[in-house]
């Protein structure tokens, strides 16, 4: 019925959160559609016979409490472990609902649910269903576009960069975990009050299988492409039983042709049908005519103040080792406030596992790190981050399928008050439209902002890479080999960036090139 294509809308929707936005595959999402349906069921019929809406909002209650404790286990693991204890999780669920009869009727389930008399009529109950999906849909976008929704985004995109630039990304992904099963549960919900019976078929292994293909075959990486694959799903299995009851076989092979020829789906193919017809702005990604640090020093805004005299940063006997194999032995140093230090030796000294170090991304074996006064080992990346150390990477470590204003956006809202706000548009917060703009013309990658970050030329990969560093505000900027592999008009324009910069900020580099830098 129409009323199912809504529901299931609703429900791929919510699973794309995780899989489209931040890159989790979640095999077991059907759980969250049948506990919602059970938890509703099982309300009205103990407590709340009369009614609908109570315990359609229990329900949900108790959707979002438990896929908090579930987020909080399952997302100890990350890549294909985490899929699989997803796949784990609806598997033993399903063999509770299917066996604990008491409870939840067994392979008979619960029927009787009641609705309201007014809501009897399909038709009027598909209105409220439609009107519940349009709410989700506006949240949903809202969400999106939200500070927290390109947070998401950019965890998908390369989750580690996240962190060093200062989101404690386990939170964010958790977040994103309970709301996605918790739209997911609504759709539960409205599905058993349509059908009026809760059973164990939506928290069967297959049933996730089809909301994965839905989000699939839609387009996962578009906003409305899970809702389209929800549709086309639909119609396609009503229509094609109608002539054989092996559709199922015919559906998985335009599943494997979906995956092989177009990963982005129905709403690729209709772009890629419609770009003929439609004038896109290029916007060229050449870094040649442009001069990093050309409105002089940075600005202000970008600068921290210290908390204490002395170091900035220092370095007590930091040692470290990975089996057998001494990389870090009693190294000991200090950078001193406006200066610029660097960090000198042979390949393979372990100098960038100092870098690894001090910013967080290996723990010590011994020894410790002092940050403007305080004690920083030991600590999260993104903790460090947050303390005032901003890093660059010997590869560069962006967000390359973001443009590269936004990847610049995400630095500079990593520390501000709005970084988890869920509802509020990210480039409306004139804070961070002000500074990201600031940002790019001092680098010199004004005019380039809408070019895809992986696009840019190696040099002004290595310049977005620096401006993400600074954008973060920090204490003290760690450039590891920021002049490798750049062409000779590259590396003297970044080498004046980095004398300009420890004018303001004290730099600790990691270089060969030395005579290049002092």
């Amino acid at each position: 019925t129409a009323t199912d294509v809504v529901v299931f809308a609703i429900a791929v929707m919510g699973l794309n959160i995780l899989v489209g936005w931040t890159g989790l595959v979640s095999f077991g999402h059907g759980a969250w559609f049948g506990i919602g349906a059970y938890a509703a069921a099982l309300l009205q019929r103990h407590f709340l016979p009369t009614d609908m809406l109570l315990p359609g909002l229990g329900a949900l209650v108790i959707v979002a409490a438990a896929s908090l404790v579930a987020g909080a286990l399952i997302l100890r693991r990350r890549g294909v472990y985490f899929s699989l204890l997803t796949l784990a999780f609806t598997a033993m669920l399903f063999a509770i609902a299917f066996r604990w009869t008491d409870l939840t009727g067994g392979e008979n389930g619960l029927g009787n649910v009641r609705r309201y008399a007014a809501l009897d009529n399909p038709y009027a109950y598909y209105a409220v269903v439609a009107v519940v999906a349009f709410a989700v849909l506006i949240g949903l976008w809202r969400l999106r576009r939200a500070p927290l929704g390109t947070v998401l985004v950019a965890i998908r995109e390369n989750e580690q960069r996240a962190g060093f630039i200062g989101y404690g990304t386990n939170r964010y992904k958790l977040v994103a975990f309970a709301v996605s099963a918790t739209i997911t549960g609504l759709a539960g919900v409205l599905s058993v009050y349509n059908h009026r019976f809760a059973s164990a078929d939506p928290i069967a292994i297959a049933f996730s299988g089809e909301l994965l293909a839905m989000v699939v075959i839609g387009g996962m990486r578009s906003f409305l492409g899970p809702a389209i694959g929800a549709l086309f799903y639909i119609l396609f299995r009503e229509f094609l039983s109608i002539y054989t009851a092996n559709w199922l076989l015919i559906f998985g092979l335009l599943f494997v042709g979906f995956i092989l020829f177009s990963p982005d789906g129905l709403v690729g193919i209709g772009k890629r049908l419609l770009k003929p017809f439609r004038r896109e702005a290029t916007e060229g990604a050449a870094m040649s005519a442009r001069r990093a640090g050309a409105s002089g020093r940075i600005p202000g805004r970008f600068i921290r103040e210290g908390g204490t005299a002395g170091p900035v940063l220092s370095a007590e006997a930091m040692r470290k080792s990975f089996g057998p194999v001494k990389a870090v032995q009693g190294v000991s140093f200090a950078v001193e406030d406006r200066r610029l230090h660097a960090l000198i030796g042979p390949n393979g000294a372990g100098k960038t596992t100092a870098f690894n170090l001090l910013s967080g991304m290996f723990p010590l074996d011994e020894g410790r790190v002092m940050l403007d006064g305080q004690r920083v080992d030991g600590m999260e990346p993104h903790a460090i981050t947050r303390a005032g150390l901003g890093r660059s990477f010997q590869i560069t470590n962006l967000f390359p399928g973001l443009s590269v204003e936004e990847n610049i956006r995400l630095a500079v809202q990593a520390r501000h008050p709005a970084r988890f706000n869920g509802w509020r548009d990210a480039e409306a917060i004139p804070e961070l439209r002000q500074d990201t703009e600031e940002l790019l013309r001092w680098t010199g990658l004004a005019g380039v902002e809408r070019a895809e970050a992986g696009s840019l030329s190696y040099g002004g990969q290595r310049l977005l890479d620096m401006g993400l560093a600074l954008a973060t505000k920090p204490r003290i900027l760690l450039l590891d080999e920021p002049l490798a592999g750049l062409a000779a008009a590259e590396r003297e324009r970044v080498g004046d960036l980095i004398k300009s910069l420890s004018a303001d900020i004290p730099v600790l580099l990691v270089e060969h090139d030395i005579d290049r830098v002092f």
